[in-house]
């Protein structure tokens, strides 16, 4: 009987870490698509393939279920990060390692461009923890200390190193939030799929080529 009760237990927490998985898996999907404000419950409901009533039986509203998934993703983007910007690289191939890592994690989450705006205006507390907590603002000064020794020992040209690393992430951001914009006036949208997955690189070897000596 404890046995079967104990077997019982597991097999309970199995389904729920399973349905969790599968709601955060179709909220993902359908954040990415409609954004916050275009997404509805049922929908995400309906792409989990549950009911509303235990969606709702896990996340109380929407903008709970978008916290999690948000803070999900984020995590994925920042806890890499800190270790390429900590790791001891070389500078050129700590660049390409940075744009890759950003393609892949905002390809997969296209929506956190647009929530960190958001969240950096109505509550920048709790995303600066979150960089804090994954080690980014620690990580950053070392990489920002090898810029300026390339820059002395005369490798590269003379460069603010915050601006160096704005300039790569503003690279590799603002294609993800403009897609909508590129796929009506520039590429179709299997094109600019395909324009983003090698984009990566492309940016690496225009940042380089633009400090080289």
């Amino acid at each position: 009987m404890i046995l079967t009760n104990w077997l019982k237990k597991i097999n309970m927490r199995e389904k729920s870490e399973e349905t969790q998985k599968q709601i955060l898996d179709a909220a993902k999907k359908i954040f990415a698509a409609k954004g916050l404000a275009g997404a509805r419950m049922q929908e995400i409901a309906d792409e989990a393939g549950i009911n509303k009533a235990l969606l709702h039986y896990y996340y109380r509203n929407k903008e709970k279920l978008f916290e999690q998934v948000f803070e999900g993703a984020i995590r994925k983007l920042l806890g890499p990060l800190a270790s390429f910007l900590a790791d001891d690289s070389e500078l050129f191939t700590k660049i390409r390692n940075l744009c890759h890592h950003y393609y892949n994690v905002l390809i997969e989450y296209p929506f956190i461009p647009i929530f960190v705006l958001s969240e950096a205006s109505a509550n920048p507390d709790r995303f600066l923890r979150l960089m804090k907590f994954e080690g980014v603002v620690e990580a950053k000064e070392k990489t920002r200390m090898q810029i300026q020794q390339y820059i002395n020992e005369g490798k590269i040209r003379p460069i603010d190193p915050r601006e160096l690393l704005w300039n790569i992430m503003s690279l590799c951001i603002f294609p993800i939030v403009s897609r909508p914009i590129a796929v009506e006036i520039l590429y179709s949208n299997d094109d600019v799929s395909e324009v983003l997955k090698q984009r990566a690189d492309r940016v690496a070897d225009f940042v380089i080529q633009s400090i080289k000596m």
